[in-house]
Order: structure tokens, then C-alpha cells, then sequence
């Protein structure tokens, strides 16, 4: 999930992040105090989720930049954060497309009641590590045209953003040292399947970033039972002792998890 938080205490702010990154810990969650760093973001950054002030200590208040970046960017789930428990505030917000209205301070259940009631839905994977490996968007199931493509991808999550290179993924494919073009086409033509396949979800194709011969995958745009579990979050599928079954390369990871 990606956050921008909006309000001009930086102190604000910062509470905000850190109660966002105890929800969410993969997520990108960044924070502005200024109006033209806030817009620079924006306007080169997907965001999921806008946290934004009402008084802003601007001409510019938080409802008539609500009304600018509908104008702008279009919808975009956006909470109001503030300290103004107004009710006139409150029904003003709700009116310009708000998904829901925060008062400092708010408390971690509050949060996460509201995200989960945002108007938009959050363009996120749920990724199934314990057990075998699936992938769904939303609860349907992802449906890969080529089985290579689906274990790619669960070699990339299973590496938690480390760039993989492309010779360790011909590799995995072909589990031989011998090299040649017809080959590395083949490697790459499964990671532009796999970016494929997610953008009929909706997820943009940036999920898998490319540097210089090497993939990763981007944490912030998945939600995984396997990285919420490595945060200490309470995983009842891990109980099960098993992880991504179908892959033999996973043994060494599935030991170092259960010790067994």
C-alpha cells in the first residue's frame, strides 16, 4: 500500500507514518509538510491513500485542495486527519468524495477501519506463500498462461525485494549452466508475461522493477502471508509448517522458518 500523509506539523506527520508502518510494514508511506513538495509527489507517484489535514495554514484549505486533486488527478481515496471535530467540518469532508474523517489522535483500530472502508479499492496482490504458492487479486485467483511465469514470480517474492539476476533466473528455468539467445529471450519473455497477466489485475506493470540485468519485486504493491509473518504478525496458515510445497528451491527457506 502506498500513503502520503498531508499536514503542515511535521510532528503530525510523523505520528501518523509510524502508526502506518505498524499496520502496514512493506508498505511506501511517505509525508509532506509543504504544498509543493505534496504536488511534485503526486504527480509522479501512484498514491493509494491520502491522508490530508484540513487546516493546512494556507489560502488553500484541506476541502479545496480535496476539490483541485479530483480535478487533477481524478479519484483518489483520500481520510481526513485533523484536530477540527466540527460536525460541519466533518459532513463538508464526506460531501467532496472523502472516504472517511479522522481526529487526532486517532487510535490503530481507527486506522485500520479506515482503510478497509475506502472508496476505491487499493490495487494490491494477496500473495499465498504458506502451503503452495497462489496469487490472487482480490479474492480471485491469478491465472498464469504459462507455469514458468507463476514460479518466477514466487522465486521473486521468496527474495523479499533482492535483485535477482537474469542468469539465476535461466537457471531456475532450465537448471543448467549452458547459455545462449534463445534462452535469455525466454527468461525475459516470462517476466513481460508475468507483468502481463498482473495488468489484466490492474497492477501496474512496475511490480517487478528491472536494473541492469537484474529483477525484484516491489513489496509495497503485495500483500503476502510471508512477509506479515516475518513482522511477527499472527499467521494461522503457518501453523501448517509448509511453504510454497510445489517448489523444490523453497526446502532451504521452508527449514530456516520451521526448523525442520
Amino acid at each position: 500500500m502506498i500513503t502520503v500523509t498531508f499536514d503542515d506539523e511535521q510532528l503530525a506527520v510523523n505520528s501518523l507514518i509510524r502508526k502506518l508502518k505498524k499496520i502496514d510494514p512493506n508498505g511506501i508511506h511517505e509525508g509532506f509538510v509543504k504544498l509543493p513538495d505534496f504536488m511534485e509527489y503526486a504527480d509522479n507517484n501512484h498514491i493509494d491513500i491520502l491522508f490530508l489535514d484540513i487546516d493546512l495554514g494556507y489560502s488553500l484549505n484541506g476541502l479545496e485542495l480535496i476539490k483541485h486533486i479530483h480535478e487533477k488527478y481524478g479519484n483518489m481515496n483520500i481520510i481526513i486527519y485533523t484536530g477540527h471535530s466540527d460536525p460541519d467540518y466533518k459532513v463538508s469532508a464526506l460531501d467532496n468524495y472523502v472516504s472517511a474523517y479522522l481526529v487526532k489522535p486517532v487510535s490503530d483500530e481507527e486506522l485500520e477501519t479506515a482503510i478497509s472502508r475506502v472508496r476505491i479499492p487499493i490495487r494490491e496482490l494477496h500473495v499465498q506463500c504458506f502451503g503452495y504458492f497462489e496469487v490472487f487479486y482480490g479474492t480471485q485467483p491469478v491465472r498464469f498462461e504459462r507455469k514458468d511465469s507463476k514460479e518466477v514470480l514466487a522465486y521473486l517474492i521468496d527474495k523479499r525485494g533482492a535483485e535477482v539476476s537474469e542468469e539465476r533466473l535461466r537457471y531456475l528455468l532450465f537448471n543448467e549452466e549452458n547459455d545462449g539467445e534463445e534462452k535469455r529471450t525466454y527468461t525475459r519473455n516470462i517476466i513481460y508475461d508475468i507483468r502481463k497477466t498482473l495488468d489484466k489485475y490492474g497492477v501496474p506493470k512496475d511490480i517487478i522493477t528491472n536494473s541492469k540485468g537484474a529483477y525484484s519485486i516491489n513489496m509495497s504493491m503485495l500483500r503476502c502471508d510471508y512477509y506479515d509473518y516475518l513482522n511477527g504478525k499472527t499467521v494461522p496458515s503457518a501453523k501448517l509448517k509448509q511453504y510454497m510445497e510445489q517448489y523444490i528451491w523453497a526446502e532451504g527457506v521452508r527449514k530456516e522458518l520451521f526448523s525442520v
